[in-house]
């Protein structure tokens, strides 16, 4: 069997997907040769992605996994307007009389954003609004 040729129980795949790898295949039959996958199938594959690997969707649709790997991160990634994107505002927090305690805090955004606060004597007030401009800032 070639590297082209994939053998598949179908017992063992899921109604949608097995719904999906046959929209593929149907695709395949009528296409033109080196024709680009169409956007609703990409769509069908990543909207499966949350059930199944990259990979083994990959096999199952005998689709490329680096191209179906960027599609479902340009699925799950927001959309940004230029007027969405903002720059790094630089907050300077007063020095407290008094230190307080020191910590360290990371924050993560789902869009991958990260902002990591080292504080020493700082108020839990002042943190707390870094927090607050951190997680609005794209709101």
């Amino acid at each position: 069997m070639n590297d082209d040729t994939h053998v598949f129980d179908n017992s063992t795949i899921a109604p949608s997907l097995e719904q999906v790898r046959q929209r593929f295949e149907s695709w395949r039959k009528r296409r033109k040769k080196r024709t680009r996958i169409p956007q609703n199938l990409w769509q069908a594959a990543v909207s499966l992605s949350e059930e199944y690997s990259i990979c083994h969707l990959s096999k199952v649709l005998r689709v490329n996994y680096t191209a179906l790997k960027k599609h479902v991160v340009k699925f799950n990634m927001p959309e940004k307007n230029a007027s969405d994107v903002s720059c790094s505002t630089f907050i300077e927090l007063p020095a407290p009389a008094v230190p307080f305690f020191e910590s360290t805090i990371e924050m993560i955004k789902s869009d991958g954003s990260v902002m990591r606060i080292h504080a020493k004597g700082a108020a839990c007030s002042d943190l707390m609004e870094l927090g607050k401009t951190f997680w609005a800032a794209d709101s």
